[in-house]
Parts: structure tokens; C-alpha cells; sequence
């Protein structure tokens, strides 16, 4: 995941658990706050009952390649915390798990058409 879409200031975080809107499901929870930017900015968040570091990891770099490839609708500050049962789930379940969390908090929306390109030609010219 490149630089430009992690949330890493501390503040940051603290304010999206603060203030965000929550959604969950068995294997993960989703917090989302707008951020007011042109891209949306992820933190992935796995707590000891995961597991040990290994396996921890791994989780971690499951969840990025997952939202990497779902391609989420820009101006979000997401935080996704692993739950329990993160650590046993392959990376199907996973993909599902994001998957169902970013269709609840509807951040798949695709983004606007650009003035002038709906698709349609312009009668008038």
C-alpha cells in the first residue's frame, strides 16, 4: 500500500475511533470518518488476541493487499481491527469480511462522471 493511503498520525487514529461511524462483522470491525482529501487513508489495527507476531502480521498484510484491490471511493479515514478469529480465517474470508464491511458503510461508491463524460453526445454541436 503506498505511503499516501496510510493513516499513521497517532491524532488521526484517535479522532476516527473518536468520532467515526462503526460497522462490523465476525472477523473485523470498520471505523470510517471523512477526511476531506482526494484519496482515502487506511490503518489496519491487530490486537494480541489474533495471535502471536507472526500470525498478526500476516493478517495485516492480508488485509492491505485486500483493500489495495478493492479499490475504495476516495475521502475516508478508515481504521480496520482484526477480531479473534481474524488470525484463523484465510484469505478468502478476509477478501469477504472487507468486502461486506465497505458495502455497509457504502465507501465502494463509484466516484462521479467527469462534466461532460456521461456517455451521451451532445446534440447541440
Amino acid at each position: 500500500m503506498q505511503r499516501q493511503h496510510r493513516l499513521g498520525a497517532a491524532a488521526r487514529i484517535s479522532e476516527v475511533h473518536r468520532r467515526g461511524r462503526s460497522v462490523a462483522n465476525g472477523l473485523l470491525v470498520m471505523r470510517v470518518l471523512p477526511n476531506g482529501l482526494d484519496r482515502s487513508r487506511f490503518c489496519f489495527v491487530t490486537g494480541k488476541r489474533v495471535g502471536k507476531a507472526v500470525v498478526r502480521n500476516r493478517v495485516k498484510r492480508r488485509l492491505r493487499e485486500v483493500v489495495r484491490n478493492s479499490a475504495p471511493a476516495p475521502g475516508w479515514d478508515t481504521v480496520l481491527i482484526a477480531r479473534k478469529g481474524a488470525g484463523d480465517a484465510d484469505f478468502k474470508q478476509l477478501e469477504r469480511a472487507v468486502h461486506n464491511l465497505i458495502r455497509r458503510t457504502r465507501l465502494n461508491a463509484p466516484p462521479a462522471p467527469a462534466e461532460g463524460q456521461d456517455g451521451m453526445r451532445d446534440a447541440a454541436k
